[in-house]
């Protein structure tokens, strides 16, 4: 199971982040890229951040504030935010392939 979530300042108003595949119904560890653009279109940052163990509201709100103070740093001048986060399942345990030799 992967799960990618993208969210961008330029999405249209009302709509959430964007997923593909299935939400983690348990805490994931997450690969986040975010990218913020000042207006004479450079990229003043783009970064990758791991994320130990979060669940989908954790996530949000710790990218908030990564924003957020990134924001402070550059002095609010960002006119494009945009991030990516994935998470990889892990393996089941248990599983059967095939059925169990008796």
């Amino acid at each position: 199971m992967t799960c990618t979530i993208f969210h961008s300042t330029e999405m249209p108003e009302g709509r959430g982040a964007r997923h593909t595949g299935s939400i983690p119904r348990k805490p994931m560890r997450w690969l986040v890229e975010y990218v913020i653009k000042t207006p004479e279109g450079r990229v003043l940052i783009e970064s990758t951040k791991i994320i130990q163990k979060a669940d989908l509201d954790e996530l949000y709100a710790i990218m908030d504030q990564t924003i957020d103070d990134l924001g402070n740093e550059a002095g609010n001048l960002a006119t494009f935010v945009s991030w990516r986060a994935t998470a990889h399942g892990g393996t089941r345990k248990n599983r059967n392939k095939g059925g169990k030799r008796k």
